[in-house]
C-alpha cells in the first residue's frame, strides 16, 4: 500500500514539475467552478475480509477495481483555497465454477485544498477532507438447487450479503491542465489526475439485512485511488 501511495505521489509531482517549467501565464484571480467526471482505479484494503472469506470457503475479493465518479471543485485564488466535492464508486464480480463474489464500494465527500499553483497551464492542489462510505458484498459458494423462479425462492439459501457504512478521512493531490485549446469550448475544458488515500475514522459494525453482526474483520473500503479527471469550467 505504501508503495502505491509513493508511486501516485511521484507521478503527480512529476506532472506538476513539468507543467511548471512550461508555464508562463497567470491564472484567473476570481472564483472559478469546474464540473468534472472521473475514471480510474481504486485499491480497497480488504485483506482481513479476504482471510475470513477464504476460511469460510468463499472466493476472496480482488485488490483493485475500476472506479468512476463525478463532482465539482471551486477555486478561490485570492484565498489560495479550493473546495472539492466528489462521489465515486467501484464494483466487480469474481467467479470460479459454482462460487462467486460480488462487491460494490461507494464514497461521497468534501475536501478543502490549498492552491499551490494556478496558471493558465496548470493547477496544483493538495487537499484533505471527509467522506462517507457504503460497502457491500454478496457471496455465493454453491449453485442454486433450481433455476426456476418459484423453486429458487422456496429453496435453501445459497447467498450471503454483508455490508457496512463508515466515515473516512481523505488526503490527496490534484494536478489539472485547464484549457485544451483556444476555441470557446476547448478553452473551458480541463484534464488531469487526482490521486490519494482514504483512511477509516471509525470502526463500523457489519450488517446483513439491517441485522448487526459482531466480531467482523476491519477493512478500508476506500484505500488508495488514482483517477483521470475530465471536465469543464462553468
Amino acid at each position: 500500500m505504501k508503495n502505491s501511495i509513493t508511486l501516485i505521489t511521484a507521478s503527480l509531482l512529476l506532472l506538476a514539475s513539468q507543467s511548471h517549467g512550461q508555464s508562463n501565464g497567470g491564472g484567473a484571480a476570481t472564483k472559478r467552478v469546474y464540473l468534472n467526471s472521473g475514471l480510474g482505479l481504486s485499491f480497497p484494503g480488504v485483506a482481513n475480509l479476504n482471510a475470513e472469506l477464504t476460511k469460510a470457503g468463499f472466493l476472496p475479493l480482488s485488490r483493485v477495481y475500476f472506479a468512476r465518479g463525478a463532482g465539482l471543485y471551486t477555486l478561490f485564488p485570492k484565498a489560495h483555497l479550493a473546495t472539492i466535492v466528489n462521489f465515486s464508486s467501484y464494483s466487480g464480480t469474481n467467479t470460479d465454477k459454482n462460487r462467486s463474489t460480488w462487491v460494490r464500494g461507494s464514497t461521497a465527500g468534501a475536501s478543502l485544498g490549498f492552491i499551490v499553483r494556478n496558471t493558465d497551464r496548470i493547477q496544483v492542489i493538495p487537499y484533505a477532507g471527509l467522506a462517507y462510505s457504503w460497502f457491500g458484498t454478496r457471496l455465493s459458494a454453491v449453485a442454486p438447487a433450481s433455476t426456476a423462479f418459484s423453486s429458487y425462492l422456496n429453496g435453501p439459501t445459497n447467498q450471503q450479503h454483508l455490508g457496512l457504512e463508515q466515515y473516512l478521512g481523505n488526503v490527496g493531490l490534484q494536478v489539472v491542465k485547464p484549457g485544451l485549446g483556444k476555441g470557446a469550448v476547448a478553452s473551458q475544458l480541463i484534464i488531469g489526475l487526482r490521486g490519494g488515500y482514504f483512511f477509516p475514522l471509525n470502526t463500523p459494525t457489519w450488517q446483513t439485512n439491517s441485522v448487526d453482526l459482531g466480531g467482523g474483520p476491519t477493512i478500508n473500503p476506500g484505500g488508495t485511488y488514482l483517477h483521470l479527471v475530465i471536465g469543464s469550467s462553468l
